[in-house]
Formats: C-alpha cells, structure tokens, sequence
C-alpha cells in the first residue's frame, strides 16, 4: 500500500474529509524551506500539547502526594503511631544512623482529641482545664487546630522527599517544581484553616496567623455538600477515637489503605452533648463564647452528656 493509500484511509477511518493527496515523491520534491518550516510548526503543536498535558497531570498527582503526607502526618505522628509501629522505627534508625528511633508526642494533637466532645465543640469545664493535658494547649492560641506559618513550613519540607522525585520524572523545571509545591501546601493550609479550626468553634485564623481563604468565601464553602463531607468524615474521626478517617482536607489515603469509616458506622457509637443536634457545623468562635458563660453561669448545658459532664478519657492523653 502507498503512502498516498495510507494516509487517505487514516483520514477516512477519522472522518477527516480527503480534499488532495500527495504522493511520497511529490512531497520530497517540495522545497526544503517549506518542510522544515511544517517540521518546526508540528513540532512545536507537539510541544504544547505535552506541556499541557503535563500541566494538567500535575494537579491529580499533588492532590494525592498531599493526601499521601496529610494521612502519614497525622496518623503516624499526630497520633503517634510511629512510636507502635516497629518498621518505621528501624527504617529511622537505618537512614539516621540513630541507635534509637526518637519519640513522637504528637505536638498537642492527642490531647486535642481528649478535648474535643463527640459532637466536635471543645470543653470548657472546670475539671479539664485544670487536667494537665489540658495545659499542654494554653500556649496553643487555635487549641492545637490550625496551620499556622511554622507548621506551613514544617508541611513543606515534609512535602519535598515525595514530591520532588515524581514532579522530576514528569518533566517539570526546578523552578516550576518549587512553585508547584509551595501552591500546592499553601492552598492545603488555606483550605485547612477555613475549616478545622471554625469546625472545633475557635476562631477564624487571620491572614497574619496563617493562610487561609478569605472569610467571605470560605462561609459560602461551609454551607456545600462537600464541607459537609469534610465536616461529618472529620467527625468520624473523632467519634472513632483518632483511630479512622485521617484524612482531613485530601480525602483519598483512607480508602486506599483502608482507614475509612462511613457515616453510617460510626454515628452509633458517638455520645452526643445536648443541644449537638442544632450545633452549626463551623460555629467559628464557639470556644471562646462559652469559656464566657462559664465565667457568667459556671455551667454550659451543650455540654452535658447524659446530664453529667464527661469524664477524661485517659487513653487519648499522652504519657
């Protein structure tokens, strides 16, 4: 078959509408200029559809690069699961030199759990904020909930071993590689401080504090179907004792590695305060709110459960 029969049977079978054919010779007679200049031109349409296409591969990649980091910091260190987790441990040691693998303490993250009621308010009651894990969070302004810039920070060099290495196999620039990253944590942050401290009922986090979506914005995202997944999926987290549903902002790393719990699952198991049914969902402020009426009424009905305040639980406190 010639390359004329060729050609018109590949636009045929496309659909193209065949207008001229050119025979292999024909073509070689053209002018040279004018080759190279088709050459040059369906080279550089190739160019740009592999940019775009790199582009466009680029934000379903760090979408789960940084559910990947969001999942492991905060199930093996914000939990402290690294300290259980022997492997992990040795593998430490291995690329450290260290004789012994260090400590998690989970940065104020357990005793945030012991904290937070089933229904995602913190508690106020006298007996807790004498508690010592409840010490460990007075310097925390956010209670332990929000991106703040030096945990910003932290997430970026975390971000750089598992990033860097897969941005590079795809073909991008070392510029573009660090403006991938910084965006791609910036925007996680930004998305983290408009809903996990509201969530808790602190306070919005200000641009000065922490990036976050401006407040206008962010109140209109709270009232969409996703925020609510986020909001409910979060809260599962904590009925289910930190131990399900790590992820928190990237949904993605608990379904693969199975640590999602739905809905349907864990709201048997959760002990309600009064009044959890007409909470809103990020009653930003909420904290500080009833650390008032305490100081007005010395109690906060939301917060009985059973019509008696809870009891610390010691499991999630740290040693």
């Amino acid at each position: 078959m010639s390359f004329t029969a060729a050609s018109t049977m590949g636009k045929a079978l496309v659909g193209v509408p065949v207008t001229q054919t050119k025979s292999f010779r024909q073509m070689r007679a053209a002018p040279a200029g004018r080759r190279s200049t088709k050459v040059v031109a369906m080279a550089g349409a190739e160019t740009a559809v592999v940019v775009a296409a790199r582009w466009a591969l680029a934000v379903p990649t760090m979408y789960a690069v940084v559910s990947f980091n969001e999942y492991v910091t905060h199930r093996w260190f914000q939990h402290a699961e690294f300290n259980k987790t022997d492997w992990m441990k040795a593998l430490w040691c291995k690329v450290t030199g260290a004789k012994v693998a260090p400590k998690a303490d989970g940065g104020g993250h357990i005793e945030h759990h012991a904290e937070t009621l089933d229904d995602m308010s913190l508690k106020t009651d006298p007996k807790w904020l004498k508690s010592e894990p409840a010490k460990m969070l007075v310097n925390s302004k956010y209670r332990g909930t929000a991106f703040e810039y030096d945990v910003t920070g932290l997430m970026t060099m975390q971000m750089l071993p598992t990033s860097i290495p897969i941005l590079a196999l795809m073909g991008f620039s070392a510029p573009s590689v660090v403006a991938i990253i910084i965006g791609s944590v910036a925007l996680h942050a930004a998305v983290w401080n408009s809903l996990h401290p509201a969530m808790h009922g602190m306070e919005d986090i200000p641009l000065k504090e922490g990036l976050n979506i401006p407040l206008a914005m962010a109140k209109k995202l709270r009232k969409t179907s996703y925020y609510n997944w986020l909001y409910k999926n979060h809260m599962g987290h904590h009925v289910m004792s930190g131990r399900m549903n790590y992820n928190v902002c990237c949904p993605g790393m608990d379904h693969v590695l199975g640590t999602y719990c739905p809905e349907e699952q864990w709201v048997p198991k959760a002990r309600m305060p009064a009044g959890a049914e007409n909470r809103d969902p990020y009653p930003a402020g909420e904290y500080n709110r009833r650390l008032l009426e305490r100081a007005e009424k010395g109690m906060v009905a939301d917060e009985l459960v059973d019509g008696k305040e809870l009891e610390l639980e010691p499991e999630l406190v740290s040693a």
